[in-house]
């Protein structure tokens, strides 16, 4: 049975995150959406990655639990 659009988005939202609505603009509910040319511009130079579902983003608004991601000078 195929779900709507609204029924996967209840879905997303209601299993993944804890967060409302702000789960909408997350790169995780864009990726089940299918919207990856809308995440794109999101993911071009990820500080930040989620510890839920290790999704890596530019700025920590667009995952629902951010972690800043090591720098390279960091590791060396």
């Amino acid at each position: 049975m195929e779900h709507t659009p609204e029924e996967r988005d209840n879905e997303v939202t209601d299993t993944h995150c804890n967060c409302g609505e702000m789960h909408k603009g997350h790169i995780c509910w864009l990726s089940r959406m299918g919207l990856f040319m809308e995440m794109q511009h999101l993911t071009d130079n990820p500080t930040v990655s989620c510890s839920n579902c290790g999704a890596k983003a530019n700025l920590p608004h667009n995952v629902c639990f951010p972690v800043p991601l090591e720098s390279d000078q960091e590791n060396r």
